[in-house]
Parts: C-alpha cells; sequence; structure tokens
C-alpha cells in the first residue's frame, strides 16, 4: 500500500496516493444493518469524505412538519372519473384516486355491484359514502362491519375504516331500490408526505436511521462537519439532525460508508446555493473568464479552505481521535441547476467538471481520488431539456468509454428515479426536489454504494419500485365533450356529498356561509364581493350545476343614462400618491348629491351613458384584453371622466328583491390589480359600500362594489329607487406617475342561494 505521510498542525495525516481497499471494508446489503453503536477502529486513519455543490448538497429535505398538499382525497372505481388532481377555486386541490373492484369470484369490475371485493390505492382512514340522492338511501358492509347507513328522511351514518393497498375487503351493499349504488371513497386523515418522519417513522423505509424507541440513530464512527454554511465549522456524529432541520445527501451516504469501513468516518460538507460550476465553482484548470471579479472562483477558494480548515483541527473536531492520522478517501459532488440556465456554461459543463476533479485530486494531492457525481434529477423522466443536458455531460464524465483516464475512479449516479411528484412531497419546489426528504436519502444512498463500488468493494442496490416513465413529447389528448359530460357526471357525488359537504362543515367557513346565506352584514367591511358562498357555489359549478350564478337584475343599468358631475377637489394630493379616495369639500350645493331630491339638472350635472372613464383625457379602454364580465375595463367608455372626482346618480325602477336570492350592486371598471380607487355606493341616500383604496397586488381578479344585506332590503320593495356612487382618477402605480386613467360602471345581479342541507346531503 502506497501512502505519503505528512505532518499538519503537529498532526500525522496519510494522504492515498493509489487506490487501495481497506481491508477491514464490509459488503454492502440492500438493507443496511442498524448501527453498532462501537467505537470505531482508532488505530487506522481517519476516512475523510469531501462533498461538495450546490443548495441540494447543501440539504433541503425536510425532517418533519410535511402538510398534505391535498384538501381531500377521494378513491372511485368508476371508470368516467379522471384520475388526478382536481383543482376548485377558492375551495381546494384535490386528488381523485383509482379505487379498484371485483366480483365475488375476483374476477375485476368497473361495473357497480351490490357484493364483491375492493382494493385501495393508499393506505388511510376511509370512509364510505354509498350512492347518491335518493340512490344513497341503503346499507354498506365491509367485511362483515356496517360501515355505511342512511335510512330514508335520514341523514348518512358512516363509520372510519383503516384501509391497506395490496389487500382485498370483502363488501355488501344491502336494502337498495333498482340497480346497485355506486360507492366511493373519502380519506379522513390526510397526513403529511415525503418528510423523513413520515418516510422512515411511517412508512419504514430506511429503519436503519430509527432506533427501537422511534428516535433518529445516532452513528459514532462517522462525524458530519458542516464547513461552509456554519462559520467557523459546525459538526456531530451522524444522525437525522446532524445538518439542522432539514437532511441533504449526507445521512444517506454516511450510513453505507460507515457500514464499509471499520475506521472512524469524516464528512466535510462545503457547499452553497445558487451557484454554477462554470462560475462560482470555475475550477483553476478551466481558466478565468472575468479575471477582475472577486466572486468568480471563490466558491472553489472556499471549500478547499473549508476542507484545510477541518482537516488542521482534526483532532478537536472529531471525538475521539487518537493522531491516526487521516486518508482524503473521496470526493461526493451534486450540482447542476444555476449553469442550466446560461447556454454557455452548459455546452462547457462536462470540461468543468472534469477539471474540477483533477483540479481538487491535485489540492490534496490524490491523483486516484475516487469521485462521485450524483446528476441533476429535476422531473423524474420527464426532465426539461435544459437540465437534460446538463444530466448528459455529468453521467459523461463517469462513462470509462469518453473519459478513460477517469475509468475505475469516477462514477456517475443518475438520480431521475430518485425524483418524486408534489403529491408525494412536503411542498411544491421543484428546484429542491419539493423537499422529498426520501429524494435525499436515496441519492446519498446511491452515492455510497458507487463509492465502495470505486473502493473495491461490493454493494447491492437498494430496491426501488418502477417509477413511471414517460415519453418525451407526450401528450394526453383532448376530451371529447361527451368524455367531459361523464366525467363530470361522474364526479357530481364526489363534489356535492363529499367536497361541498367538507367545506360546509368546516369551521372555517362555516359561520360566514351562515351568516351570507342568512343576508347579515358581516363585522368587517370588503370593498370585494366574493365571500365564502362563492366557495360553495363554484363545488356546484364543477358539479355541473350553474342554479346558483350571478345574473343581471332590473332595468339594464349598463344601457341607460345616468346623471354626472366631475371636478377637482380643493384638498390636492400628489400624483404619484395612491389611495387618493378621501374626504373632499363638494361644489356649492352638492353636499346632499346622492339623495333621492337632489335636483342634479338645477346643478348643472350632464347625463350620458357608462361606462364613464378616460385615459390620459380620452374616451379608451383600461385594458383592451379584459373580458371579465364582472369588470368591464375592455369596453371603451362612452362618457368622459374629465376631472379626479366623478359623481353619477340615477333614479330606477327596481323589481321588488325575492326570497331566496341574493343581491348585490357591482362597481365594474375596476377589477384588476393596481386599477381604480376607492369608491362609495348609495342607494336612496344612505351609504351602501365604501373602500378608501383600489385594488392592490393579490387582490385582483374579483369583482367590487356592495351586497345588499338584509339592512338595506327594505329600499327595495318594488318602484324607484335612487342609486348614486363615487370614485377618483388614479394617477399612480407602484412604477411610479400614470397618465389619469379611470372607468366605471353600475349594475345590479342577483343569485339563487344554495341551503346547507343541499350542500351536505347532495339532494337537489
Amino acid at each position: 500500500m502506497n501512502r505519503r505521510i505528512t505532518t499538519v498542525c503537529g498532526l500525522t495525516a496519510l494522504v492515498l496516493t493509489s487506490l487501495v481497499l481497506n481491508a477491514a471494508a464490509k459488503d454492502i446489503p440492500a438493507q443496511l444493518p442498524d448501527p453498532d453503536g462501537k467505537p470505531p477502529d482508532a488505530t487506522r486513519p481517519v476516512k475523510v469524505y469531501i462533498l461538495a455543490g450546490q443548495s441540494n448538497m447543501v440539504g433541503m429535505g425536510e425532517i418533519g412538519g410535511a402538510r398534505n398538499i391535498y384538501t381531500g382525497v377521494y378513491l372511485t372505481a368508476d371508470p368516467a372519473a379522471p384520475k388526478g388532481p382536481l383543482a376548485i377555486w377558492r375551495v381546494g386541490n384535490y386528488q381523485i384516486a383509482p379505487l379498484t373492484l371485483y366480483r365475488p369470484d375476483g374476477t375485476p369490475t368497473d361495473k357497480t355491484v351490490a357484493e364483491g371485493l375492493l382494493e385501495v390505492s393508499q393506505k388511510g382512514v376511509y370512509q364510505l359514502h354509498c350512492g347518491f340522492g335518493a340512490s344513497s338511501h341503503n346499507v354498506m358492509e365491509l367485511d362483515g362491519k356496517e360501515v355505511y347507513r342512511r335510512e330514508a328522511g335520514g341523514e348518512p351514518v358512516k363509520q372510519d375504516v383503516t384501509l391497506e393497498p395490496g389487500k382485498r375487503y370483502t363488501f355488501k351493499i344491502s336494502d337498495f331500490k333498482g340497480d346497485p349504488p355506486r360507492f366511493w371513497l373519502q380519506k379522513t386523515h390526510l397526513l403529511g408526505n415525503g418528510d423523513l418522519e413520515a418516510v422512515a417513522k411511517r412508512e419504514g423505509k430506511f429503519p436503519w436511521v430509527v432506533d427501537g424507541e422511534g428516535k433518529w440513530t445516532v452513528r459514532n464512527d462517522v462525524y458530519f462537519q458542516e464547513a461552509r454554511v456554519a462559520k467557523d465549522g459546525k459538526g456531530s456524529p451522524l444522525s437525522a439532525t446532524s445538518n439542522g432541520k432539514t437532511i441533504g445527501p449526507e445521512l444517506g451516504f454516511g450510513h453505507v460508508m460507515g457500514t464499509f469501513h471499520d475506521e472512524q468516518v469524516l464528512l466535510i460538507k462545503t457547499a452553497m446555493g445558487n451557484r454554477a460550476l462554470g462560475y462560482d465553482f470555475r475550477p483553476p484548470s478551466s481558466g478565468r473568464t472575468d479575471p477582475d471579479s472577486k466572486w468568480e472562483s471563490l466558491e472553489y477558494k472556499l471549500m478547499i479552505e473549508g476542507v484545510r480548515k477541518t482537516i488542521s483541527k482534526i483532532d478537536k473536531v472529531v471525538p475521539g481521535y487518537k493522531g491516526q492520522g487521516y486518508e482524503i478517501a473521496g470526493f461526493v459532488w451534486w450540482q447542476g441547476h444555476k449553469d442550466s440556465f446560461t447556454p454557455g456554461l452548459i455546452a462547457e459543463y462536462e470540461q468543468n467538471l472534469v477539471n474540477l476533479i483533477n483540479d481538487v485530486r491535485a489540492e490534496f494531492k490524490v491523483p486516484k481520488m475516487p469521485a462521485i457525481v450524483a446528476t441533476v434529477g429535476f422531473g423524474g423522466h420527464n426532465m426539461a431539456d435544459k437540465f437534460l443536458k446538463i444530466l448528459q455531460a455529468q453521467m459523461a464524465v463517469g462513462d470509462p468509454k469518453k473519459h478513460p483516464e477517469f475509468a475505475g475512479t469516477v462514477a456517475s449516479v443518475d438520480t431521475r428515479d430518485f425524483w418524486r411528484e408534489v403529491d408525494e412531497s412536503p411542498r411544491s419546489q421543484d428546484y429542491h426536489y419539493n423537499r422529498n426528504a426520501e429524494t435525499y436519502m436515496l441519492v446519498g444512498d446511491a452515492l455510497g454504494r458507487a463509492m465502495v463500488g470505486l473502493l473495491g468493494g461490493k454493494a447491492e442496490p437498494l430496491p426501488q419500485a418502477p417509477r413511471p416513465k414517460r415519453v418525451a413529447g407526450q401528450q394526453t389528448a383532448e376530451p371529447s365533450e361527451q368524455e367531459k359530460a361523464a366525467s363530470q357526471k361522474a364526479l357530481t357525488p364526489i363534489i356535492l356529498d363529499g367536497i361541498a359537504a367538507s367545506y360546509v362543515a368546516n369551521p372555517r367557513y362555516n359561520k360566514s356561509l351562515l351568516q351570507e346565506a342568512g343576508g347579515e352584514r358581516p363585522q368587517r367591511a370588503n370593498q370585494f364581493l366574493r365571500g365564502a358562498m362563492y366557495g360553495l357555489v363554484n363545488c356546484y359549478r364543477a358539479a355541473g350545476v350553474d342554479d346558483y350564478d350571478w345574473h343581471p337584475f332590473g332595468p339594464d343599468l349598463k344601457n341607460v343614462k345616468w346623471e354626472y358631475f366631475s371636478f377637482d377637489p380643493k384638498e390636492t394630493m400628489p400624483k404619484e400618491k395612491g389611495n387618493r379616495y378621501r374626504k373632499v369639500t363638494y361644489p356649492e350645493g352638492m353636499q346632499n348629491w346622492f339623495a333621492p331630491d337632489f335636483d342634479a339638472k338645477k346643478a348643472g350635472w350632464k347625463s350620458g351613458l357608462p361606462p364613464f372613464g378616460q385615459v390620459d383625457g380620452k374616451l379608451a379602454p383600461l385594458s383592451e384584453s379584459c373580458k371579465a364580465p364582472f369588470c368591464g375595463c375592455g369596453e371603451k367608455p362612452k362618457t368622459l371622466w374629465e376631472k379626479e372626482v366623478l359623481l353619477v346618480r340615477g333614479t330606477f325602477e327596481i323589481p321588488p328583491l325575492k326570497e331566496g336570492r341574493r343581491y348585490r350592486i357591482v362597481l365594474g371598471g375596476s377589477a384588476h390589480v393596481n386599477a381604480g380607487e376607492g369608491f362609495a355606493i348609495y342607494v336612496n341616500g344612505k351609504l351602501l359600500a365604501e373602500s378608501n383604496a383600489g385594488v392592490g397586488k393579490r387582490q385582483g381578479g374579483q369583482p367590487r362594489g356592495g351586497h345588499i344585506y338584509n339592512d338595506f332590503r327594505g329600499e327595495f320593495r318594488g318602484g324607484k329607487v335612487t342609486l348614486a356612487a363615487t370614485s377618483f382618477l388614479r394617477y399612480n402605480n407602484p412604477k411610479g406617475v400614470i397618465p389619469p386613467r379611470g372607468h366605471l360602471t353600475l349594475w345590479m345581479e342577483e343569485a339563487k342561494i344554495p341551503t346547507v342541507e343541499q350542500a351536505v346531503s347532495g339532494d337537489q
């Protein structure tokens, strides 16, 4: 065995100058053994591994706290129901998952049957819903236990059941009329997915990271040292929490290497997020593209510095160090995201990576230092082209046919199979692999097994279930109108009896729904007209029921003349200031301009058709692309809004309001972000609704105006009603002063009120 012995700060350092397999090293089984807790062999040099790269090497796999990305999960065997995500605006994101049915003889079927067997696709706690509307009056048993019952005239009684995939459960439906009803399942306990708590403790994967008491195991034979992100370095014996609140590949890698070596293992991580190989990590052999920049190649220098600082004080870093020295045993690289956004860096990635490996070897005088490269894996086998080019460069470096100089000392690990989708993960963050801890564990484990192979050992691969591989460019055919109608019909029971019922029962919405249905004025006024009822109406709309949509009511106020007046108030404001709605002094004699008995003609007002508006003094639409029926700012104004303050009013014959209906007055022309200013709406001289601001950030895309609550319904008993409104021109946006602009139209709408009983029972 050829070694070169050096002394660093009084410490003996043994650096490998040729590839040597430790005689005490072990073969690596598919399932790693639990850490045995025994102290490492302190008579042999510490095995040092350098882990470097971008933010995913830093580690973004969440340990705990994951929330399910779905508001609800429903299983159905109806072949017409589309399986996958189902989004209902302002309600939630749902998953429609497959349910497999079998006849009593075990034959698969997607028809409705009164008895047979069922198999779920996900483990969980469920409630069964059997039938819809009139067909929901029946009794259903699962494995001989009653799980659903609904008597005529009564409410459904459902029992929670825990079901597991891969197991078949017998079912029987009785007391129904006509054909057997179709049933579906609702998952009631939605646990978060993809964090380490879920992956290791709940699902039982990677059992070597959890001890018999459910605590994270600690490897005394592997020490983890963070040498870049943490100031002055920070370390601990390797465990799930060594990296803080998240894990990187060090956990999986360290467990493999700790199993492989009898000696102490030291992992030195020198990684930093948002760094490019071709710039920040640019190795010396690649030359400089910007010699005057202090940033180019800085991360490479800091990486080397972090390793040197750590090994210079190894006696203080590694617990129980007894002067046995160390060996730089390997280099691990995982990076590539940043380079993918620059064509030039993509083109030179392969050569830069070759140079990086050679330069790191030269820095530490280990010419054959084993190096493992983890590829990018974003999107799995449905990877975007820019990432695929980086992956191909990374795989080429480990290919002995393309780089024979690296044969037997460099290997590449394709990580695409380790990608996990959003619904399997803690959150939607593709550039951090959706923060899925399983991904980080699998990448680290694969890197470790590849390193064992380079060191001459044998490592069985960790078994993996097949992952879906989509052909590049593959597209799903657009469903026909007939297929869309069938899908909607199949989803209607789930939407109305499941999603809508859960929405109504949710304490977050229930009180508001009851207030809105009862016509009560809320404690907090809101210029926007979409409350909790909007979500419930969207549920009905998703089920193909449009009975509760808003419709025009009364005279066509968009096509009748209104009286109007505009003026510049003496209370001036700088044009760069927003929120211009304010208390102003009205022209003489106009203090009660909104009152029914105000004589607009005598006061010198004009009459004109809406919309009222302007852009820089001209009759022009605010946005020609606006097609929103609740806005209308894409329509060219018919009457010029000349000065800052606009007053409009009119007296109209309005029919009496009906019971079981909601009513609102819509202020059109300013429903988009950074549109409009504050406004006030009056009915028969009384203030109905008021806002002191226009539409701000994240507020656009919804109607403005005022609801007609119970305290105003008396003004609409049939006959003449005086409507009035005021608003201000807008002179600015976040970028600064803009030409003056405004757009205003008023109209009335009504909508049928859905009842809570309908939402819960699905009865129509």
